[in-house]
């Protein structure tokens, strides 16, 4: 597993990418551009540059690109939807120039038409969009939380949005502030092993490209999206030493959403996952040992 925060903006991307070396990012996750506005702006090359070798040096990768929350890949409305597809393209653009590959976007809103058209309208959007852009470009989907008319919510809807597409091209990334609020109680080892029984059932793990890392401040099942850092929320420790074992999660980046509010917390605090994911590592090698171990005579 390769942590990282998304790294707040610094004077240029190459700051950025500096900062995120400074505090021990293995992953990181920026913005295409401003969150709630359409336009990215020009990319200077010389900064490109720039953040591509600190990088490549520091071993940061994945780069995960957001787009704007402004995105609706549902939307019937004219306008919007030129907005989000040009919106959409750009950021995967920008995720090329920067070689960065991954692009994580909401799926948007049904506007009271219903899950099922609010999908085909999505699909559309995406197949259009994907004609566009640098085909080494990957678009992840980020589940909802099931507030309002959103769509992409339960696994059988993230389901029906990538299948028309390959696997190189379009994933899911599971928000798990998100899937508490959907019901999942991840504190639990048994029913987060269950809820990824589903997601294989439904979508197949081949599919789960990456895992934003938010605690919640909401109750469990209550479809509010109210992300906390981790240890302040109601999942706690529990849930994310639960998700860090999980083994179909041990190969993807895992990203805190919420940065802390000085470089030192975010460098202790990826520091210590990863002692803790090796010290779980070595707990579960154990385990194994013990089970395979054959019995001694007495």
């Amino acid at each position: 597993m390769r942590f990282g925060i998304h790294v707040p903006k610094q004077r240029n991307l190459t700051a950025t990418a500096e900062y995120a070396r400074e505090i021990g990012c293995q992953a990181i996750q920026i913005f295409s551009g401003n969150p709630v506005g359409w336009s990215i702006g020009r990319l200077d090359g010389g900064d490109r540059d720039g953040f591509v070798r600190v990088a490549e040096e520091a071993d940061i990768g994945p780069v995960m690109v957001h787009t704007p929350y402004l995105i609706n890949l549902a939307t019937s409305e004219r306008k919007l939807k030129g907005l989000s597809r040009r919106a959409l393209v750009d950021a995967l653009t920008r995720a090329h120039e920067l070689r960065a590959g991954l692009v994580v976007v909401h799926a948007g809103n049904h506007m009271g038409r219903g899950p099922a058209v609010g999908i085909e309208r999505a699909i559309e959007t995406i197949a259009w969009v994907l004609d566009r852009a640098p085909d080494d470009t990957r678009l992840l989907i980020e589940n909802g939380s099931g507030k309002g008319t959103e769509i992409a919510v339960s696994f059988g809807e993230l389901g029906r949005m990538v299948e028309p597409f390959p696997v190189e091209r379009v994933a899911i990334l599971l928000d798990t502030a998100h899937l508490w609020a959907l019901g999942y109680d991840l504190r639990k080892e048994g029913l987060l092993a269950a809820m990824i029984d589903e997601f294989d059932a439904e979508i197949g793990l081949t599919r789960l490209a990456g895992i934003h890392g938010n605690d919640s401040l909401a109750e469990r099942g209550s479809h509010r999206d109210v992300h906390a850092l981790w240890t302040e929320g109601r999942m706690g420790r529990p849930g994310l030493r639960n998700l860090i074992r999980a083994p179909a999660f041990s190969h993807l980046p895992f990203v805190f959403e919420i940065p802390g509010d000085t470089p030192k917390f975010d460098r202790k605090r990826l520091a210590s996952m990863r002692r803790l994911e090796r010290r779980l590592a070595r707990g579960v090698r154990r385990a194994r040992g013990c089970a395979l171990e054959p019995a001694q005579p007495s």
